[in-house]
């Protein structure tokens, strides 16, 4: 399989990735450093950097959960909160 021709984005590799999301949760900087080509600005690395452990979790989990709902939405329809079919409108 063909490489890509542009890296993976922060964001893209934290929802795929499950052992990147637990490390950039606990070292931030040794993560990013670790983890390969990736597409990640300065700010982003800042503000992971400035937030306490609890903060990250909290915002990496939103961006998960956010993302997989999303996805649910584009494959089923509307949702509600707790999963089940027919949501509210948007």
């Amino acid at each position: 399989m063909d490489r890509p021709a542009t890296p993976p984005s922060l964001w893209v590799r934290v929802i795929a990735d499950d052992r990147f999301r637990a490390a950039l949760i606990d070292d931030p900087l040794r993560a990013l450093a670790e983890a390969g080509e990736l597409l990640v600005s300065p700010e982003q690395v800042r503000q992971l950097e400035d937030l306490e452990i609890e903060e990250r979790r909290e915002l990496i989990t939103r961006v998960v959960q956010e993302a997989y709902l999303k996805g649910a939405q584009a494959r089923f329809g509307r949702l509600h909160d707790d999963g089940r079919l027919g949501g509210p409108e948007p």
